[in-house]
């Protein structure tokens, strides 16, 4: 177990990663950027209290029945709100089309798994490492979607509360874990090498010194009598 502990450390990143690119709104758990209202209810049709945006769309919450309904309208969508005094907000598709390098990450991530476990230990710290870096993009984006939604939700001029998902939170135990999976993987690649020259040691001892020529020499001529 110890010898993989690299590999079950990127397991469990992409598990995460997976799941954070899954996303809203086909697990609405899982949204990058959510926002309550409170008061004065905003909504395109009708007032809800929550919206949640996601990788492939996004989710309302509806007051009347307490109902969610999803948009899923696949990568690079755009929205709309309505406050009840009449403001509106929108975004086009260039704030979300970037959230899809939460995939490029997983994909990445999936591969670097499949190489860990085949004791590529360089090979897949490097991958580690440059997934890391993806998913660090991925997060740059949600947090450029974070401040552009907080930025419309305060001039729809309703009471609300717009704050981070789970997916980038979820994101960013993903990056750290990457940074700790690629020292864990250079470090059991060290171990292994160490064994192997250990092993060779062993099995091919170093001479011991000047005195050992005439214990080689004397052993030489009792084998000759």
């Amino acid at each position: 177990m110890r010898a993989h502990a690299g590999a079950i450390i990127i397991l469990v990143a992409t598990i995460l990663s997976l799941l954070v690119t899954i996303s809203a709104p086909h697990i609405r758990e899982f949204d990058d950027v959510r926002v309550y209202f409170f008061g004065d209810a905003a909504g395109s049709d009708e007032a809800i209290n929550q919206f949640r945006l996601g990788i492939w769309g996004f989710c309302q919450r509806i007051i009347s029945n307490g109902n969610w309904v999803c948009e899923n309208t696949g990568l690079a969508y755009s929205y709309g709100l309505q406050s009840a005094n009449g403001n509106q907000q929108w975004a086009g598709a260039s704030w979300t089309r970037g959230l899809v390098m939460s995939a490029v990450a997983t994909a990445f991530l999936v591969i670097t798994t499949l190489v860990a476990f085949t004791k590529h230990h360089i090979i897949a710290a490097l991958l580690s490492w440059w997934s890391g870096i993806v998913t660090f993009i991925f997060m740059a984006i949600n947090l450029a979607l974070y401040l552009k939604v907080r930025s419309q939700m305060r001039h729809l001029g309703t009471i609300e509360d717009t704050d981070f998902g789970p997916g980038f939170w979820m994101s960013l135990a993903v990056l750290i874990l990457t940074l700790i999976a690629g020292f864990v993987l250079l470090i059991e690649h060290r171990r292994a090498r160490t064994g192997v020259q250990t092993g060779t040691s062993n099995r091919y001892p170093a001479n011991n010194g000047f005195f050992s020529r005439f214990r080689s020499q004397s052993g030489m001529s009792r084998y000759r009598g």
